[in-house]
């Protein structure tokens, strides 16, 4: 009994205790300014705010107020400070519709050595090359407007408006005559300027399909789309339609777009406003964690109809259809069903990429014919991390064209590709366009020796020589400013009938060669504002690619490209 009435009296006395303490605390938020002063208390705990972007207009009744500051006051130049311009407050007095503006000068130098052919025609051999020795520049200022409604933070927006001007500035220096204009009379230096608008879109929030915001929306216009992890088929900005959205609180993800080409600007690549008569549909399926936690699988299927007729480049030149033979209009319908997945196991890194080509091509440049596509590509990179290092071993694989005059076509290409894979933008393979009479054999940002003659303006070609890319390469991660990578891979042509048969050059061997890459990035504020990359690279020919330049020169580029964003 004794017991039970000390345990009362104990829970009694905290209670009171509590309650004395609370209503101190009560008396103290709406206490009054002391007799004689005028100094404003804080405002009372739980007092209602006008919203949630701002702070009460208190003590001064009817005043306008101030941005709601946390830690550090806001600043209109400082992009990492509260900012109206970055999508920090909302405008035009709402409560859900921001603005973000930014602006990017994206600056690109080259001083490269590559195949060049001289100005004056020639009838082949060595002479038919000469100085390879380019200098390149490019500037893009990039201004993009962002306005939306929805906080974005935790669910899709309400709808956006997105629109991104480009203005663009190159220049190129060559040894050679014929290469900077199709008109020899025109000289070895070119300066050019675009215009052109790479984002202009509008995205709207169709529905929700759960209460977790599993969600479909659409965009429409100039919109960006990679269409897979690495870029291997499709990867620009161009006129379209998309439908995306995720389901099964996102562990689904999936996208159906349909794109009516725009034509690009030769010397830039960006965006025109005049139609490419070319149609590219692609529906793609993403699954996270599948078939384990950490590993995302994807499932696409694309479509290329490209029915573009006769077409002369910004210099003159005729990339539609291709130079060669009789130079006969031609039409596209490739179909590619691919399997790609990206992820890791454990501390083991993957990506892999299978494609499978099918389709026709009406009449063929290299076959002279219709021929029917059958094609394939797999790609494979796998990595390990091992604290501040990466080590990486990758392979690709693009079939090629055994015979160049029946009526299958059997070389892999791709629709419009940048891939971010091997060595990617430090490879000197797939960072330069190395020409070869009249087509590319490699494009600028391609890894596919498919013999277009222009990846931007041209037809894809399936009757290629194909491609085989084993290498490595080393991640290192040196400090949080500081980057660099280097690495080495072997190239070779799958099959080279197509290239006997063109140049009319027999026992053309498989060797393309060795390249050698390497890279660094700094971003000196730790931040992605200022990022300054450079680096090197070089190809030392093999026997094929000798004996089909008739050269056994070292080709190299080096580079810088620097990026400031505000």
């Amino acid at each position: 009994m004794r017991t039970f009435v000390l345990v009362n009296l104990t829970r009694f006395a905290f209670s009171f205790g509590l309650a004395a303490c609370g209503a101190g605390l009560l008396a103290q938020q709406g206490a009054q300014p002391p007799a004689g002063t005028t100094a404003p208390l804080p405002p009372r705990h739980f007092e209602p705010f006008p919203n949630r972007w701002f702070a009460p207009n208190w003590p001064q009744s009817g005043a306008e107020p101030p941005p709601y500051e946390v830690n550090e006051p806001g600043d209109k130049w400082n992009p990492y400070r509260q900012n109206r311009l970055k999508g920090d407050f909302p405008v035009f007095g709402t409560e859900d519709i921001f603005f973000s503006l930014s602006v990017t000068d994206r600056l690109q130098a080259q001083v490269r050595n590559l195949p060049t052919p001289t100005g004056i025609s020639g009838t082949g051999g060595q002479d038919f090359f000469g100085s390879g020795k380019q200098f390149f520049f490019s500037n893009d200022l990039v201004v993009t407007a962002d306005l939306f409604k929805g906080q974005q933070a935790f669910k899709p927006v309400d709808w956006r408006l997105k629109v991104s001007p480009v203005f663009n500035y190159t220049h190129l220096a060559v040894d050679q005559t014929g290469v900077t204009r199709v008109n020899v009379a025109d000289g070895d230096t070119r300066d050019t300027t675009d215009v052109a608008l790479q984002e202009a879109f509008v995205e709207y929030h169709l529905l929700d399909l759960s209460d977790r915001y599993d969600f479909l929306s659409v965009e429409a216009g100039i919109l960006p789309f990679r269409s897979d992890f690495r870029g291997f088929i499709f990867d620009d900005s161009n006129l379209g339609i998309r439908l995306l959205g995720n389901a099964d609180e996102n562990k689904w993800q999936y996208n159906a777009a349909v794109f009516f080409m725009l034509d690009k600007a030769t010397n830039s690549g960006l965006n025109n406003f005049d139609s490419r008569e070319q149609t590219v549909f692609i529906a793609n399926l993403y699954r996270q964690d599948w078939p384990v936690l950490g590993y995302t699988t994807q499932f696409s299927f694309h479509y290329n109809d490209d029915h573009r007729g006769v077409h002369f480049d910004d210099n003159g030149g005729l990339v539609s259809p291709s130079p060669i033979g009789l130079a006969l209009e031609n039409e596209v319908r490739a179909y590619y069903l691919g399997w790609t997945g990206e992820g890791h196991f454990g501390r083991f890194n993957i990506t892999h990429a299978f494609y499978q080509a099918f389709g026709e091509d009406t009449r063929n440049p290299f076959a002279g014919q219709q021929v029917d596509i059958n094609a394939q590509m797999a790609a494979l990179e796998l990595s390990y991390d091992i604290d501040w290092l990466r080590p990486r071993l990758f392979a690709l694989y693009a079939s090629g064209d055994d015979n160049t005059r029946d009526d299958k076509a059997e070389g892999f290409d791709a629709i419009l590709d940048a891939p971010a894979f091997a060595g990617g933008e430090f490879s000197f393979f797939n960072s330069q366009a190395i020409r070869l009479l009249g087509v590319n054999l490699t494009n600028p940002g391609s890894l596919f020796a498919d013999l277009q003659s222009s990846k931007t303006e041209g037809h894809a070609n399936f009757v290629n020589p194909g491609i085989l890319l084993i290498g490595g390469a080393l991640d290192f991660e040196l400090t949080p400013r500081w980057k660099a990578v280097i690495g080495s891979s072997y190239l070779q042509f799958v099959e080279t009938a197509v290239l006997e048969t063109y140049l009319e050059l027999p026992e053309v061997k498989r060797q393309i060669g060795v390249e050698a890459f390497f890279g660094t990035q700094y971003r000196p504020l730790l931040t992605n504002n200022v990022n300054i990359l450079a680096g090197v690279s070089a190809l030392f020919p093999g026997a094929g690619f000798e004996r089909i330049y008739q050269d056994d020169e070292v080709l190299y580029s080096f580079f810088l490209n620097t990026q400031i964003t505000w």
